[in-house]
């Protein structure tokens, strides 16, 4: 609450220029598949070939973390975390990249 406050108070006193200096990130899950298109699925086959049975495929094959930066004039950084352990030392790694991001921004 209080870090909201005081950038509210630097929005009153600079207005649209602070937006201009302020960065943020979000995060969120995107999974991903690979669908399956009718031509993939066919074979070859005779009159008497028996018919093969499929089974249904998971909507999803995977999902990543999808982390991005942006400002007042665009994207800084998209960044995809492969699914495992989310601890301190990556998020770390990936705020030293972000860092760098807006560095060269």
């Amino acid at each position: 609450m209080v870090v909201s406050l005081e950038h509210l108070m630097c929005y009153h006193d600079d207005g649209y220029d602070f937006l201009l200096q302020t960065a943020t990130r979000n995060e969120s899950w995107v999974h991903h598949f690979t669908s399956e298109v009718k031509v993939t699925s066919m074979e070859w086959k005779n009159v008497f070939s028996p018919v093969r049975r499929k089974f249904k495929a998971t909507p999803s094959a995977g999902k990543v973390i999808l982390i991005v930066f942006w400002e007042a004039q665009g994207l800084l950084l998209r960044n995809f975390l492969e699914v495992g352990t989310i601890n301190a030392t990556r998020y770390y790694d990936n705020l030293t990249i972000s860092k760098e991001a807006v560095r060269k921004k």
